[in-house]
C-alpha cells in the first residue's frame, strides 16, 4: 500500500500528521460557533477527542489521513483526506477546515488542489471527493477550484448537502 508522506506543504501551508498533541487546536476550532456552524452543530469535548483519537489512527489504518496546518508560526486550521460514505458511495473525502481569521485567503483552495493531487496521482486511489453543506458557498467555491465536479445533493446531520467529485482516470462519474 502506498502512503501518504507524513507532511504536506502548499506555497503558504505546512501540515504535519496529526497527532494527539494538536488535541487543544481541535478543541477550539471545533467549539468555533462559525466553524461548527457548517459542520452540522456544536459538539461536547468528549466527541471531539473521540473524533481526534479516530483521525490519528487513521493514519495506521489507511496510510493517510488528516494534517494540522501551520501557516508561519500560526496553528491555523487542518487538511487531509478520510474515508467516506457521503451520499451512499464509497470514496475518500477531501477535508479542511480552518480558524475563521483565515477565511477567504485561498488557504483551503490551495491545499484542497494538493490533497487531490496526493489522493489521485500520489496514492492512485479511485476517485476522490468533497462534499458541503448546500448553503456553504465558500466550500462549494473551494471544492470547485480544487477540480471537483458537482454530482447531486443529498442529506446528511438534517441538512442538504452538495457531493463533488473526481475520478483519477478523468471521467465525469464512477
Amino acid at each position: 500500500m502506498t502512503r501518504a508522506p507524513e507532511t504536506l506543504t502548499t506555497a503558504r501551508l505546512r501540515g504535519i500528521r496529526i497527532t494527539a498533541a494538536d488535541r487543544p487546536l481541535y478543541r477550539a476550532l471545533w467549539q468555533e460557533p462559525d466553524v461548527v456552524r457548517t459542520l452540522g452543530g456544536p459538539r461536547s469535548l468528549a466527541q471531539i477527542d473521540a473524533k481526534i483519537d479516530r483521525l490519528v489512527a487513521m493514519w495506521q489504518e489507511r496510510g493517510f489521513g488528516v494534517y494540522t496546518l501551520r501557516e508561519g508560526d500560526c496553528d491555523c486550521g487542518y487538511a487531509g483526506l478520510a474515508p467516506t460514505d457521503a451520499g451512499g458511495r464509497d470514496s475518500v473525502e477531501v477535508l479542511y477546515g480552518f480558524a475563521p481569521a483565515v477565511w477567504r485567503r485561498g488557504l483551503a483552495t490551495e491545499v484542497a488542489t494538493e490533497l487531490v493531487r496526493l489522493a489521485l496521482d500520489v496514492l492512485a486511489l479511485p476517485e476522490v471527493c468533497g462534499f458541503t453543506w448546500t448553503e456553504n458557498t465558500g466550500s462549494r467555491r473551494v471544492l470547485e477550484r480544487a477540480g471537483l465536479v458537482y454530482r447531486f445533493e443529498f442529506e446528511r446531520a438534517e441538512l442538504p448537502h452538495r457531493y463533488y467529485s473526481l475520478a483519477r482516470d478523468g471521467r465525469a462519474d464512477r
